[in-house]
């Protein structure tokens, strides 16, 4: 029972990380390029409302994009652990490039005079 629950479990937690990939990968495509990406692709049947705290229907039928992106993990994890440690090198790779832009960046505005003295002058103890 406990192992029939562990694999739900996964499986829950899967699918709404695919689902939010899904809507990065719609915004990543409305970002770059001229093309209006539907938001009917990626909505659930079912989905949550902050207002009423209830689930409501959208009426749509099927989320494209994670199911493409379910695909895509699948076939690198079927063809072999060589590959998939280096797709997820490059992931790693990609996420420190993007770190060290960040860095850099933020790097400019840095104020220097914050760091004047950057060893306060010793007062001895204030009674």
């Amino acid at each position: 029972m406990i192992g029939w629950l562990s694999v739900s479990l996964y499986q829950i937690a899967a699918s709404a990380v695919t689902v939010r990939w899904s809507l990065y990968v719609l915004n990543f495509i409305d970002l770059i390029s001229n093309y209006n990406t539907t938001r009917s692709l990626v909505q659930a049947p079912i989905a949550w409302s902050e207002d009423s705290n209830t689930f409501y229907v959208t009426g749509q039928i099927i989320n494209l994009p994670a199911i493409a992106i379910s695909l895509a993990v699948t076939f690198i994890l079927i063809i072999g652990i060589r590959e998939t440690a280096i797709v997820n090198l490059i992931f790693v790779i990609i996420k420190v490039i993007i770190l060290l832009i960040f860095i850099i960046a933020g790097c400019i505005h840095v104020d220097r005079t914050n760091y004047n003295p950057f060893f306060p002058s010793n007062q001895g103890i204030v009674i």
